[in-house]
């Protein structure tokens, strides 16, 4: 009797690079967060709940971080909470789009809402004043028991506020990595990532990186970054690499040669770091992990 094995499957791509599923996830827990509901012509808050909800309640809920709402859709959020009641608190970061004031009173009519897990707050600094002040005020100005993500507009003067947000420890940087018909040099991304660790600062890509790698938009031709790219660069800019080495990081199509800077990197160090980035896609997210061999799970 002939017995016909099986074909060996092909390895993923982080095999190939040598990367073990358990270390490739471990770059990925909590990395996402859900801007599902906060992108330009988004679907309805009360849809983006639910189906941020079941995303959690998958397997691979564990890359999936809070779901972004902006202050002056609290109506919708409270609407949409008794519309679909749930055993499970919402995780829930306010976007402070109508200022500090009206964020503060957000968090109070939410406080005592045991629907909801209030767990940050996201707020962009103005470019029409100096962004070292303009920093300095915000961080005396958060007085809401939340931890911050405090957003850099591409200015004159980012690199200061960048120092004074990492000085002050208690709050994260933001940086928006693109969007919709917007593309940022490689080298500004690079050159932010490279000023972030320098300084030991913590930072989130707050629009950009929802697919894994940099890549072109076929209807649109705009270009995108990608989030490997930006984990690859962030451990790159760990081990001292300079700015040139890492502008060809983020640009770099292969996954390959970023992965294989994972395998060398420690996933706690780099995620001290680089510890989220916005998602308007998380299916398609959620994909790309998968097919890159991130993500092993059912």
């Amino acid at each position: 009797m002939t017995v016909v094995s099986s074909p060996t499957p092909a390895p993923t791509p982080a095999g190939a690079a040598g990367l073990l599923p358990e270390r490739a996830t471990a770059f990925l827990v909590g990395i996402v967060d859900d801007a599902e509901a906060v992108a330009p012509g988004s679907t309805s808050l009360a849809d983006a709940i639910q189906t941020h909800r079941s995303h959690r309640h998958e397997p691979h809920g564990l890359v999936v971080g809070p779901l972004l709402a902006q202050v002056s859709r609290l109506a919708e959020v409270l609407d949409a909470l008794d519309a679909h009641a749930s055993s499970d608190p919402l995780d829930l970061v306010l976007i402070a789009d109508t200022g500090l004031v009206e964020a503060a009173e957000a968090r109070a009519v939410l406080l005592d809402d045991d629907r909801v897990e209030l767990v940050g707050l996201e707020v962009a600094l103005p470019r029409d004043s100096s962004m070292a002040l303009a920093a300095h005020t915000t961080l005396d100005s958060l007085d809401f028991a939340l931890p911050a993500a405090i957003e850099l507009p591409r200015a004159a003067g980012w690199q200061e506020a960048l120092g004074v947000i990492a000085s002050d420890g208690a709050e994260r940087v933001g940086f928006r990595a693109g969007g919709t018909g917007e593309f940022v040099p490689d080298h500004d991304l690079a050159e932010f990532v490279h000023a972030a660790v320098q300084r030991g600062a913590s930072f989130k890509l707050t629009t950009g990186p929802g697919r894994a790698l940099r890549h072109t938009d076929p209807a649109s031709g705009t270009e995108h970054h990608g989030f490997l790219n930006v984990l690859a660069a962030t451990a790159e800019a760990l081990d001292g690499r300079g700015l040139e080495h890492l502008v060809a990081v983020i640009a770099e199509r292969d996954p390959l040669p970023l992965l294989a800077i994972l395998g060398d990197a420690e996933p706690r160090t780099v995620r001290a770091r680089f510890t989220s980035f916005d998602s308007d896609s998380l299916g398609q997210t959620i994909e790309d992990m998968r097919t890159l061999g991130m993500l092993d799970l059912p």
